[in-house]
């Protein structure tokens, strides 16, 4: 059997949702596309089995996707703004007039 037959009987067998990716990682666009579809593949297209991975001996177990990052929930929550505020991040509490526009606003007061 050829390549392109063997990647054609592979795509019927799994997934609509992750065909996109494995083609992308079968045309050899993206090493991390190639490491999610060896993932998904190994543990039966089942997303959670690859977070909750009990092989630690395969080469791709630090790589694979769906893993919680610690050092990724610091980051920023959104593109330039810091996840925390400057106050959070020394430990000081914000002052008085930080929620003074709210609490006007929120009495009803114009």
């Amino acid at each position: 059997m050829d390549r392109e037959t063997q990647i054609a009987e592979r795509r019927k067998q799994m997934p609509a949702m992750y065909r996109g990716g494995y083609d992308k990682a079968m045309r050899g666009r993206s090493l991390k596309s190639a490491v999610h579809a060896f993932c998904l593949e190994c543990v039966g297209w089942q997303r959670k089995e690859v977070e909750l991975c009990t092989s630690p001996a395969c080469p791709l177990f630090p790589y694979r996707p769906y893993q919680e990052v610690p050092w990724k929930a610091r980051r920023s929550n959104r593109k330039g703004k810091p996840f925390f505020t400057a106050h959070q991040q020394t430990g000081e509490k914000p002052t008085e007039h930080t929620n003074s526009a709210r609490q006007v606003v929120g009495q009803g007061v114009s």
